[in-house]
């Protein structure tokens, strides 16, 4: 059977570009019925236990009458076509052979076990005008074309024996079988796929209320995927557990703080996080020393993650008198790790990569103070969270949402309470200079520094004054094409006032072309509420 027969409307999207000056595309999932899991591969011989799942992801009942099934090696074969069956928003439906229990249908599949070129198995809806393909296994040397009508390029890896293959979540489909399946080991016919995450416990917080105290704790999902899953999080002190709570399932990137009251007299307490599925559980315990400051221990005080091109990366760590020293380890969100070791004496340390280079740039700094360390990983620009341990202790913690170029985050206090402002860097001493203020405007948003001259370090800024203490923000720009040139902001907390900066660079790390570019802003209050939206224009020359 030719391929051509099969209609490629598969998820197909078009996007407009209205003459009002933008309209910003926005992608949805088909909601057709898609191939949710399948098992080519049977433990033992595959005759009569082969199987294909199906699920409708959509909010209507679908009519699978007259519905196929089709199979591929070298060429489509019809492997099964439905009677008359009605499949409700939600569920599954299983085709199997005749050993397997959770079938609705029975059907005598052969279905290609891959192993030295591409196969497929493809979904056609009564009247071809709809398809959902799986393609499996490479190289795909037999031009099996996807739902898009093209040569597959993205495969599906190759299940083993016993194994299927099952989407990451049920019905997500972008019509990339790299992207959209991964191999199941132990496979769930006729019953919610699996969802593999990554959740990571960060920012303990210590709060004196009068003469009790109040520790806060973030819970992130850090992975590319909802979560349908309850996690479990629980405090222990010695070992005894002092408080537990359930984490309601959390989207791709988002998260909460877990609040509960320290019992008098703990000095040492471990937090966990359980979570079915977590591909990291390394990032779900945290051990947290209350004394803080006042034991000696060292502490974050300024972070320095957007430097201009050539130079540097640093953070500067105040180490208090009176403290031990040791090695220590600086983890990020994405668990690299900066490991070095600071003198036994108190002072402003800042770690860096490359020392020499570091006095360089910044003569003027005590050369003592300067400690390069022995392992670096890259801070994220787009928002990193940083966990400062010892030996087997978590002294310290430190997040930002979006770094601003060539700026550092400062660390201050002001009655008894630590907050963080993006200033001018201030290495080797008290963050209490050059502090960068921002503009004062009465506008929720106001842009800045548009002409850019992105090429010799100019940037643009978005400065915003909300009314809330703290909002979710989406900011994107686009071209006048309409397409998506890079994202300042996805979900993010931001706090009341504060800066995002666009360097002029595209989401690939290329400076844009010259010309004028649309900024859509969206911004919401963390607690829920109305959404603002606004539409900027920047020009690049």
């Amino acid at each position: 059977m030719e391929d051509k027969t099969f209609g490629a409307r598969s998820g197909c999207l078009i996007f407009r570009i209205l003459a009002c000056g933008l309209c910003m595309g926005l992608a949805a999932l088909h909601s057709g019925v898609v191939i949710n899991e399948v098992c080519y591969d049977p433990p033992g011989p595959d005759s009569g236990k082969e199987w294909i799942e199906l699920y409708n992801p959509s909010s209507d009942v679908i009519d699978l009458s007259g519905c196929k099934i089709y199979s591929c090696g070298t060429s489509w074969v019809k492997a099964f076509e439905f009677p008359y069956y009605l499949l409700r928003p939600g569920r599954f439906v299983v085709l199997g052979g005749s050993e397997v229990a959770q079938a609705q249908f029975t059907a005598s599949f052969s279905l290609q076990n891959g192993g030295s070129a591409s196969d497929a198995i493809r979904f056609v809806n009564a009247d071809s005008t709809y398809t959902d393909t799986v393609i499996y296994d490479e190289p795909n040397s037999n031009l099996i074309t996807d739902d898009w009508g093209t040569v597959a390029s993205s495969l599906a890896p190759d299940a083993p024996e016993g194994s299927s293959l099952a989407r990451v979540v049920d019905g997500w489909d972008t019509n990339m079988c790299a992207a959209d399946f991964r191999v199941e080991s132990n496979p769930t016919p006729n019953a919610p796929n699996h969802v593999y995450t990554d959740y990571g416990l960060y920012d303990p917080i210590l709060h004196e209320l009068g003469p009790g105290r109040v520790l806060t704790v973030g819970v992130r999902n850090l992975g590319q995927y909802p979560c349908p899953d309850i996690g479990i999080f629980s405090a222990y002190a010695a070992d005894a557990l002092i408080h537990q709570e359930e984490i309601l399932p959390l989207g791709a990137a988002d998260s909460l703080r877990v609040e509960f009251l320290l019992p008098s007299g703990v000095e040492m307490v471990y937090l966990h996080l359980e979570l079915t599925n977590d591909t990291d559980m390394a990032n779900n315990l945290l051990y947290l020393s209350t004394l803080g400051s006042t034991a000696g221990i060292p502490l974050f005080s300024e972070i320095f993650p957007a430097p201009l091109p050539g130079k540097q990366e640093w953070i500067e760590l105040y180490a208090p008198p009176e403290g031990k020293r040791g090695q220590y380890t600086i983890i990020d969100a994405g668990g690299g790790n900066i490991r070095f070791s600071i003198p036994p004496v108190p002072g402003y340390f800042v770690i860096c990569r490359d020392r020499d280079a570091f006095l360089a740039d910044y003569p003027a700094v005590n050369p003592a103070l300067v400690v390069q360390s022995e392992s670096w990983t890259a801070l994220n620009n787009d928002g990193d969270a940083l966990y400062l341990w010892d030996e087997e202790l978590l002294l310290d913690s430190a997040s930002y949402v979006s770094s601003v170029s060539a700026m550092s985050y400062l660390r201050f206090q002001k009655d008894g309470e630590d907050f963080w402002k993006w200033g001018e860097p201030s290495p080797g001493k008290a963050n209490d200079a050059h502090l960068q203020e921002l503009p004062e405007h009465t506008e929720r948003l106001k842009l800045l520094g548009s002409p850019c001259d992105a090429a010799k370090g100019e940037q643009v800024s978005i400065s915003y004054n909300l009314p809330d203490a703290s909002s979710r923000v989406n900011c994107r720009i686009y071209d006048l094409q309409g397409r998506l040139v890079t994202s300042l902001a996805e979900n993010s907390l931001v706090p009341e006032r504060g800066l995002l900066a666009w360097n002029g660079k595209s989401a690939s790390g290329r400076f844009a072309p010259r010309g004028v570019y649309f900024i859509l802003w969206e911004s919401q209050p963390a607690a829920g509420g109305k959404i603002y939206r606004k539409q900027l224009s920047a020009v690049i020359r």
